[in-house]
């Protein structure tokens, strides 16, 4: 079986504490027997590449990833097959950020590491805001990519689709829709349960490193290849 959790932060993601660098994650995932997780920073990916780097070296795989706050403010992550297929989108989203600098006193500091985990920049650039492209259009472009698109905590709320629109769109094309982990727990969900037609699941949200491993879902062995994972994840009883 693979554990795996696909909603992850680094200290890049401002809300996140500062010790959540790729090599304290991965530390903390292997030791939790996870297989698989996902690094998703608000409107952000630069320490996906790290994270990658170090799961590798402990048998984790490690799915690019991010959580974009839409111009509605909604939080929807995006998965996707390759570094290069979320490079690219980052570059759709940088694009659509707001300007402004992020207040780090106020905010938190949303740091970038290298490879031996030492923090190697700062990044100043306000990230945790809703940008300019709706919801619509950022699944769609997170398609184009051959990317996943789920809607993140979808009954948050606060930047959830029921907190910020009222309903959620049958018709959306949606690929899941995560619900946060408690009421995961408490609601008795599993694997193969549908919300509106879309396939549900659940992530830890993790902001701080004792929270990483705690929760988790199980799936029968994966090569981790995304478009399995998310048969495996609709079609799971």
């Amino acid at each position: 079986m693979t554990r795996f959790d696909l909603h992850i932060h680094t200290a890049l993601s401002a809300c996140a504490e500062n010790v959540m660098s790729p090599r304290q994650i991965i530390a903390h995932a292997k030791t939790s027997g996870l297989g698989m997780i996902a690094i998703t920073d608000h409107n952000a990916s630069a320490n996906v590449e790290t994270t990658i780097a170090a799961g590798r070296e402990a048998g984790i795989r490690v799915i690019p990833g991010i959580e974009v706050s839409t111009l509605e403010e909604v939080h929807l992550l995006g998965y996707f097959e390759t570094s290069a297929d979320l490079a690219d989108f980052q570059e759709l989203v940088d694009k659509a950020i707001p300007e402004g600098e992020n207040i780090s006193d106020v905010s938190g500091y949303q740091l970038l590491f290298d490879g031996t985990d030492e923090i190697s920049d700062i990044d100043e650039k306000i990230r945790n805001i809703g940008i300019s492209i709706p919801l619509d259009k950022v699944v769609s472009e997170i398609h184009k990519r051959n990317g996943f698109a789920v809607p993140a905590h979808v009954f948050k709320k606060r930047y959830s689709i029921i907190s910020q629109l009222g309903f959620i769109d049958i018709d959306a094309g949606y690929d899941a829709l995560e619900v946060q982990s408690p009421m995961w727990i408490h609601d008795g969900f599993k694997l193969g349960r549908k919300i509106e037609g879309y396939p549900a699941i659940s992530g830890s949200d993790s902001h701080f490193l004792e929270s990483v491993g705690r929760f988790y879902m199980e799936i029968p062995e994966t090569t981790g290849n995304l478009k399995e994972l998310f048969e495996i994840i609709s079609k799971h009883n």
